[in-house]
């Protein structure tokens, strides 16, 4: 794996994470982009590597539920993150023992097309800067040989941990994320694609 793929893959991990989100307490509606429970898991292509992510752990803190995915990229060793809904959004608030601050909105609820919402976050000494934005609310796209219709949420030449790096994610109902691209300014690129049957619902 060269270098540009390695700090692409650490980019999404600081930036996404798992790439799998958890749905509103009580179903509020998330319109089910996100369906997560205890033992879900999600399987990911990467070239010719794969990504696996499963919720671990639900908890509640504070009135709100925080749910952990544990994360395997290729043979890499494993991380965690955290991850909760609030009535805005969607967010990501913690890498292992680590909190972002402020959190991260990764999908504004309820989904609009046209919208957009700015990060400014630090992870430790690492920055996350930059402009998201729901490029499409109902874009039709084809993952690995299965259609969805999908939201796509991009950030242009994002700041991630001193990388410019642009950002598209595709949520599709009943899923979750079901692909994810990673451009470098120097146009090296990963890309992360839900493998055939790569969803496993949790119980």
């Amino acid at each position: 794996m060269s270098h540009a793929t390695r700090l692409l893959l650490g980019a999404a991990v600081v930036l996404i994470g798992g790439a799998v989100l958890a749905q509103p307490k009580g179903g509020a509606p998330a319109d089910n982009y996100l369906p997560a429970k205890k033992d879900s898991k999600w399987t990911y292509k990467v070239g010719d590597n794969k990504i696996e992510v499963r919720v671990s752990k639900v908890d509640k803190v504070g009135g709100e539920e925080q749910f952990q995915f544990d994360t395997v990229v290729g043979t890499e060793a494993k991380t965690s993150e955290t991850m909760l809904v609030r009535a805005d959004g969607v967010y990501r608030s913690k890498v292992k023992d680590d909190k972002l601050d402020p959190y991260i909105k990764l999908l504004p609820l309820p989904v609009k097309k046209g919208a957009t919402w700015d990060i400014n976050s630090k992870l430790g000494t690492q920055t996350i800067k930059g402009t998201l934005k729901v490029v499409d609310d109902a874009e039709k796209i084809e993952v690995q040989g299965v259609k969805f219709t999908a939201v796509q949420v991009e950030g242009k030449d994002m700041d991630v941990a001193g990388a410019k790096t642009t950002v598209r994610i595709w949520f599709a109902k009943d899923v979750g994320i079901v692909k994810q691209e990673f451009v470098l300014a120097t146009g090296d690129k990963v890309l992360l694609e839900l493998a055939k049957d790569g969803y496993v619902p949790g119980k």
